[in-house]
């Protein structure tokens, strides 16, 4: 108790100085810190955009500049899309169609039997839809060669498959005959045939431009 009176009586009367809060010190200089630190970031604001957009342009000149020249070393668009290629038909056997990937899309060599043959020439070519006749799409009438993309959605159809046991498109329903001339369902065009050139018997080449 006398412990606790004499510290009451100390502070009392003054012997230890009472801390002074003065809020309106302590926000000026929170403020004076503020400021400098707006001011830091304001100054430094220009050269951080300049670097942002230098580096931006820098970037994107680049990136150009790389596509010039692998445009300029590596071969023109023109030889891209009149790239041909050689096919040994010889590795086709008789009956079978062989699948082969020509400017990205699948390409179709059938080996016709002459039972095939047959019945294509004798369809009549006045009742389809897109009329054209065997000779007209098989330049040697063993072999039909046709991009296998269907006319209808660009899907691949099933070869020895359909109606008339050509090609059948199992996404919609289109059916071709074995010269691959739509017959019945969607598709508006007969499969197309890429221009082709026979060098020999049994070798031809696809695309070949003049």
């Amino acid at each position: 108790k006398q412990w606790y009176q004499r510290r009451v009586a100390i502070t009392a009367g003054g012997d230890m100085p009472q801390p002074a809060f003065r809020d309106e010190d302590r926000k000026s200089n929170w403020k004076s810190q503020t400021d400098a630190i707006d001011r830091n970031a304001r100054q430094n604001l220009p050269p951080y955009m300049i670097i942002g957009a230098g580096s931006g342009i820098v970037l994107y000149l680049a990136k150009y500049s790389l596509y010039g020249l692998a445009l300029l070393l590596g071969p023109g668009r023109d030889k891209y899309a009149a790239a041909a290629i050689e096919i040994d038909l010889g590795t086709v056997p008789e009956g079978k169609n062989a699948v082969f990937t020509w400017r990205g899309k699948p390409l179709f060599i059938r080996h016709r039997t002459q039972e095939e043959i047959d019945k294509s020439k004798a369809a009549n070519v006045s009742q389809m839809r897109d009329p054209q006749t065997d000779a007209e799409r098989c330049v040697n009438e063993k072999f039909l060669i046709c991009l296998g993309v269907c006319t209808h959605l660009g899907c691949v159809p099933i070869a020895h498959a359909g109606d008339w046991k050509g090609y059948y498109c199992p996404c919609h329903g289109s059916h071709y005959d074995t010269c691959a001339r739509i017959m019945k369902g969607p598709a508006p065009l007969n499969l197309e045939v890429p221009k082709h050139e026979f060098i020999t018997e049994d070798i031809v080449i696809i695309g070949k431009e003049d």
